[in-house]
């Protein structure tokens, strides 16, 4: 069962720090090669899932629906119990669509929203500032496109947590646990919004392999 929160943090940003990394070990950089080439998206997934959310300004609940696709394609959708569409994202490499007017709280940024899917993408554009692995565990960071650094732990090539900072402050963070067995997906996996204060939870209810999806599911901006 994959369950993912977006957490309430009780703590304000600064609260958690990570100091950035220097260098790259040869056994890191060995090792982040393996874990971006086994932890893509294997094949065309639907996934159902319940979810419960809490913010500052709203607390609901309902149902949703995932969809991915090779090579780095995912699509989330969140309904109410009513039926009413809560939230709609597209996810296309290190692209983040959605349709115009909606709100972008409770999605994750790109690297920490594949994350919760167990894949391990810092983004094409982003630059490997260093890497060391200590225990099994692997530490890398990378500084993205806009200046914030994503700082990621993996052991085995799973994704144990990932972290975007602002300096050395921790104001996004995302944890995951090893797949189910049989599964290409966290067993669960929590968010957190540090400055925020948000919190989302989902509960898989169950995924299947599918042939493939309309490619007009991954626009839902329309462009």
């Amino acid at each position: 069962m994959l369950s993912v929160a977006l957490a309430t943090a009780c703590a304000t940003p600064g609260y958690l720090r990570v100091p950035a990394l220097a260098g790259l070990s040869a056994e890191a950089e060995a090792a982040v090669l393996v874990a971006a080439r086994d932890t893509g998206v294997s094949g065309a997934r639907q996934l159902r899932f319940t979810w419960s959310a809490r913010e500052p300004d709203f607390v609901g609940s309902g149902f949703g629906v995932a969809r991915v696709e090779p090579p780095y394609k995912a699509r989330l959708d969140l309904f109410l119990n009513n039926g009413e569409s809560a939230a709609i994202a597209a996810l296309v490499e290190d692209e983040l669509r959605v349709p115009g007017g909606l709100p972008l709280q409770l999605v994750p940024p790109p690297a920490l929203l594949w994350a919760t899917l167990g894949v391990f993408r810092p983004g094409a554009r982003a630059e490997l500032l260093g890497g060391r692995v200590a225990g099994g565990v692997l530490d890398v960071q990378y500084r993205l496109p806009y200046g914030d650094r994503v700082h990621f732990r993996l052991r085995d090539r799973t994704i144990l947590d990932v972290s975007r900072l602002e300096g050395e402050d921790v104001v996004e963070h995302v944890f995951v646990s090893a797949p189910e067995e049989g599964s290409d997906y966290p067993a669960e996996a929590t968010y957190r919004n540090l400055r925020d204060y948000r919190e989302l939870k989902l509960q898989l209810e169950f995924h299947e392999q599918v042939d493939s999806f309309p490619p007009d599911i991954w626009r839902p901006n329309g462009l």
